[in-house]
């Protein structure tokens, strides 16, 4: 198989895992550098991810202050052949605030609420909720033992 093929073959499984989840593990890191790990529900558009979150959960503010996350979406445990070995995607991301104003966020939070129903208008009239794009850089996906791919992954 060609590097081009492999790689596409690559991109290819990383997008079916992802496919596979409502929500993004996410870790960020607070101003003094303390890290912090949480989840969020997403959403895929325009090649980023996209998540809505409130002022009142830690990662918002440290997203505020530092535009790097990571994240993560891992093979379910009841899945998996051995416990060690999970299948899984972790991205290392620029995170953007995108402005209520912004007609991107009004296509992200109709997409939300397709996706998640009937909370996403609840929330998107308040205040303290933040639209985050978090754009990917690189993935690295484990398929298992000995078997690790570094990607530049510019978008989902």
């Amino acid at each position: 198989m060609s590097n081009d093929s492999n790689h596409s073959q690559l991109v290819d499984e990383i997008h079916q895992l992802v496919a596979g989840f409502r929500t993004v593990l996410m870790a960020t890191a607070a101003a003094d550098g303390e890290p912090e790990i949480s989840y969020s529900p997403y959403v895929i558009d325009d090649g980023s991810l996209y998540v809505f979150v409130s002022d009142l959960a830690l990662h918002t503010g440290n997203l505020k202050e530092n535009p790097r996350a990571s994240v993560l979406f891992v093979e379910n445990e009841e899945g998996c052949e051995n416990l060690h070995a999970r299948r899984r995607a972790t991205f290392r991301c620029r995170a953007g605030l995108i402005a209520r104003e912004d007609p991107r966020c009004d296509v992200v939070l109709d997409k939300m609420t397709e996706q998640f129903g009937d909370i996403i208008p609840v929330i998107r009239s308040l205040s303290d909720f933040h639209l985050f794009a978090l754009r990917p850089l690189t993935v690295v996906f484990v398929k298992g033992f000995a078997n690790a791919h570094t990607l530049d992954f510019s978008s989902f």
